[in-house]
C-alpha cells in the first residue's frame, strides 16, 4: 500500500475486511473497489513497515487506490489505469486531491456511519461481517501525497527508516494461524483438515473467531461493541511477522527483494501517490 498510512488497528480493520473478498467478488453483489483493487487482490504482495516523520498539522484524508481500467471506483473519475489516484472531497463530489498536507482519517468517524440492514443480510449475509469490522478495531488511515515530500518547499513528511519488509503470505499465514488457534467454538474444524481460505465455512468461522457470533449479523450502529478476540490479541498477531523471524513465534524472514525496498528514498517515491498544492510548513512529529 504505497499512498495510504494506517496505525496498527488502521492496518488491522483493513486486512480483516478483505478476508471475506472470495465470497464478495464471486457475487453478484460485487464492488469494483474491493474486487479490482491489486492492493488486496494483486499477487507477490509486500508489507513494508516504515518509519515516518510527519508535519503534526493534519489535512483531509486522501483516499487514495488503485485504479483498475481508467475509472476511479469510488468516484468515478477518469484515471491512469494501474496507477495511484487520490481523490478527496464527498463521495458524491469528489475531486482529485493534490494537498501537501498528511491527511488522517478516523476509521470510526468515517465507518461507523454503516450499517448492515436485515434485507441486505438475506441476500448478503457477508456484507454484515466487514461492516462490522470497524466496532472491533476503530485506528487510524494516513495519507501522503507526492507534493509534501521532503525534501521540499513546505515539506510535510518523509521516510526515516524502513525496518523490515515482509511477503504478505506468510504475514497472512501467520495471522490466519492465530486466529484457528483462538477459535473457542472448533468451528474451523467443521471446513475440512486444509484450510481454505475461500470457503464460506472457512470464511465465517474467522470473522465468527474475531468479532463474535452476534457481530455476524446485522446491528445497531449504536449501544454494541464486537466480541470474540482481543484487539490486544489481534495486535499482537498483526504485529508478530514484524517482530521475529522465526516462524514458530509468527515471525516472517525479510522478503528476498528486501534490499530493493530498504532504501528510504525509493520507499518515500513508492508512497508519494500524487502531486498536490502548497500549505504552511511546521515542526514535524515522528510515528
Amino acid at each position: 500500500d504505497f499512498a495510504r498510512r494506517s496505525s496498527l488497528a488502521g492496518d488491522i480493520f483493513f486486512d480483516l475486511r478483505t478476508v471475506v473478498l472470495p465470497i464478495e467478488c464471486s457475487s453478484p453483489y460485487a464492488w469494483a473497489g474491493d474486487c479490482e483493487n491489486e492492493e488486496i487482490t494483486g499477487r507477490d504482495e509486500v508489507i513494508s513497515k516504515l518509519v515516518l516523520e510527519v508535519d503534526s498539522r493534519f489535512g483531509e484524508y486522501a483516499r487514495c487506490n488503485f485504479c483498475p481500467n481508467g475509472t476511479d471506483p469510488f468516484s468515478g473519475l477518469s484515471c491512469e489505469a494501474g496507477e495511484y489516484f487520490c481523490t478527496c472531497g464527498p463521495y458524491d463530489a469528489a475531486y482529485e486531491c493534490r494537498e501537501k498536507a498528511v491527511g488522517r482519517e478516523n476509521i470510526t468517524q468515517e465507518f461507523g456511519g454503516f450499517a448492515c440492514s436485515w434485507d441486505q443480510f438475506v441476500v448478503a449475509p457477508w456484507r454484515c461481517w466487514s461492516l462490522n469490522v470497524w466496532r472491533k478495531t476503530g485506528g487510524e488511515w494516513y495519507s501522503t501525497l507526492a507534493n509534501g515530500l521532503c525534501p521540499g518547499e513546505d515539506c510535510t513528511w518523509r521516510v526515516v527508516a524502513v525496518e523490515k519488509v515482509v511477503d504478505k503470505n506468510c504475514s497472512d499465514d501467520a495471522i490466519f494461524s492465530v486466529v484457528e488457534r483462538t477459535d473457542p467454538n472448533r468451528c474451523f474444524e467443521t471446513c475440512g483438515l486444509r484450510r481454505n481460505t475461500s470457503s464460506n465455512c472457512w470464511i465465517g468461522c474467522f470473522y465468527q473467531t474475531v468479532l463474535g457470533p452476534k457481530a455476524m449479523l446485522p446491528l445497531p450502529l449504536d449501544g454494541f461493541q464486537a466480541e470474540g478476540m482481543s484487539l490486544d490479541d489481534l495486535a499482537a498477531a498483526w504485529a508478530a511477522p514484524f517482530d521475529s523471524d522465526d516462524p514458530r513465534q509468527g515471525g516472517c524472514p525479510p522478503h528476498p527483494d528486501s534490499s530493493l525496498f530498504q532504501d528510504p528514498d525509493h520507499a518515500a517515491a513508492r508512497l508519494a501517490a500524487a502531486a498536490s498544492r502548497s500549505p504552511a510548513t511546521p515542526p514535524l512529529m515522528r510515528y
